[in-house]
């Protein structure tokens, strides 16, 4: 299980970039990585996101759902290291597509990137602190709802409303 989940985090990060580069028009390429980025961030999010709604359900359900969890809690780790791991490629997919495009910087765009820098840094400190206390603000901070809900909104604007 793990040589499979080691082997497709592998491919994931050596094939996914390929597209951007593909075309020669560096207008493409551009564009391309901010594709890129929102196909890493939904890819990195959905099932660390229902991992951990199914192990909160199981808690409270009890049962054979609980003894599932327990199962599926072996894979949890390499889940986790998954959803950083494309989080980063999109972060910096993210930010390169920003950089090369900054003469067209607009509102939408800035709190992007303040956004997804907030939440990149706090989980990059949530995953390397090792104070207790710095730990339990991170995760206050890195699982708020509201700033999911914030970057979703801001990176649809965002496609709604870049120029062509």
């Amino acid at each position: 299980m793990n040589k499979i989940l080691l082997i497709a985090l592998f491919l994931s990060a050596v094939l996914i970039p390929f597209p951007a580069f593909a075309d020669d028009d560096s207008e493409d390429i551009t564009k391309n990585l901010g594709w890129i980025a929102i196909g890493c961030g939904v890819v990195a999010n959905l099932p660390f996101v229902l991992l951990n709604k199914y192990r909160r359900y199981a808690v409270s359900a009890g049962g054979q759902s609980l003894q599932t969890a327990r199962k599926i809690g072996i894979v949890f780790k390499p889940i986790l290291n998954f959803h950083i791991m494309m989080n980063s490629i999109g972060y910096f997919a993210g930010i390169t597509h920003g950089m090369l495009l900054s003469r067209h910087l607009d509102s939408i765009s800035l709190s992007l990137v303040i956004t997804m820098t907030l939440l990149m840094g706090s989980g990059l400190m949530l995953k390397y602190s090792s104070s207790r206390h710095v730990k339990l603000f991170q995760r206050l901070l890195h699982g708020q709802f509201g700033l999911v809900i914030l970057l979703i909104t801001l990176v649809i604007l965002h496609v709604l409303t870049a120029d062509d």
